[in-house]
């Protein structure tokens, strides 16, 4: 009889347990993880901080944690799995906690691809009973963000960047004349322009003056990023040379920028980068960089808006003493004929991720194609 009350009562605290366990081994239980490094390059390496809190009386025996990670983020110890046509890592953490224990666990993750990853799956949180008779499951929320910036080339294998891209931008920066700043007036010459003419000081003179302008080191860049070059299928080849237009145009952005001339950025993609990056406006400074990477890092190869249609906004967008910088992986004469039809008043420079002959060049434009083989930056014509 002593037995049966013995195993009766056994029983009954081993159900009490469960239904204990089962109420509260997830209450009060906080997942949070996020990246040590918010932004890196591709093959750099990072930390994905976990930190789990047990903020509660019960303590948990068992606790297995369960968390996917993009393929693009190697990460050891992980085995990949897939679902839904997507692969991904699958990594475990198994600990035990102790009530109102704060555990923190490490893990290295090294870059791979240029891309914004949003970990906005849950993690799977696993736990037993005292006893491991019964499982189980929930899923937490413990959202992360990593931006992955698209590699940088090494500029010094572009033969022809220093004195013909680049060139062109410093020498124009020193010697434009600023239409804000007038110095003072001056006769008027034949190549003159009517806007220019002082009529004030002409009426007391009797003779035609034209305001006299000063110089200005205000000289600034607008990169336009084109994404407007197939409308139906994305070949592997294609896609290649939309990776290697992103790499050209963030490394002449950067660069630009350390030279100190302020960059601008506007692109008809769609883009995963936070707030606006249809058009943003020319700055200088680390800031800018780091905004436009973050750009660059979220672009897709989807377009948002036409090619046609953001020049035509450009156009009326852009404030005097701003040039034009195209990044395109393609080009063609309707291309070329917009940016002659929409910014004949503007200097324009093109770069291409191909060695294709192009003809009527427009007057305003200078034309340079990237070669992959050589890792240089040709002029064109």
């Amino acid at each position: 009889m002593n037995a049966l009350w013995f195993i009766l009562v056994i029983v009954a605290l081993v159900a009490l347990q469960s239904n204990l366990y089962k109420k509260n081994i997830f209450k009060n239980l906080i997942i949070e993880r996020e990246f040590e490094r918010k932004a890196v390059f591709p093959g750099e390496k990072t930390a994905l901080k976990l930190t789990i809190h047990n903020k509660k009386f019960f303590p948990i025996t068992y606790l297995k944690l369960q968390q996917k990670i993009p393929v693009e983020l190697s990460m050891k110890k992980s085995k990949l799995v897939e679902k839904q046509d997507k692969v991904k890592y699958l990594h475990n953490t198994v600990l035990s906690m102790l009530p109102f224990q704060k555990v923190t666990r490490k893990f290295e993750v090294v870059a791979t691809k240029r891309g914004i990853y949003n970990l906005f799956d849950g993690i799977k949180a696993f736990s037993t009973d005292l006893f491991g008779a019964e499982e189980y499951e929930v899923e937490l929320p413990a959202p992360a963000r990593l931006i992955v910036y698209p590699r940088l080339i090494d500029l010094k294998s572009f033969r022809l960047i220093a004195n013909s891209l680049y060139g062109d931008l410093f020498v124009r920066r020193w010697i434009i004349e600023d239409p804000v700043i007038i110095s003072g007036v001056r006769d008027y010459t034949t190549s003159d322009s009517f806007k220019s003419i002082n009529w004030k000081v002409t009426a007391k003179t009797q003779k035609l003056k034209v305001n006299k302008y000063d110089y200005t080191a205000d000289k600034k860049i607008v990169l336009f990023f084109n994404v407007d070059f197939h409308r139906y299928v994305f070949r592997v080849e294609e896609i290649e040379k939309f990776e290697r237009a992103i790499e050209v145009a963030a490394t002449l952005s950067v660069n630009l920028i350390k030279e100190g001339i302020p960059v601008g950025f506007s692109t008809n993609a769609i883009c995963l980068a936070e707030g606006d990056y249809t058009f943003v406006e020319p700055s200088a400074g680390e800031g800018q960089i780091a905004r436009l990477l973050e750009i660059f890092a979220g672009l897709s190869f989807l377009k948002k808006y036409s090619v046609e249609d953001m020049a035509s906004y450009l156009s009326k967008t852009l404030s005097w003493g701003t040039d034009l910088l195209v990044v395109t992986p393609f080009v063609d004469e309707g291309m070329l004929s917009l940016l002659e039809r929409f910014f004949g008043d503007k200097d324009v420079m093109l770069v291409y991720m191909s060695s294709k002959g192009i003809e009527n060049v427009p007057h305003n434009a200078k034309l340079f194609y990237y070669s992959e083989e050589g890792k240089e930056i040709e002029v064109v014509g």
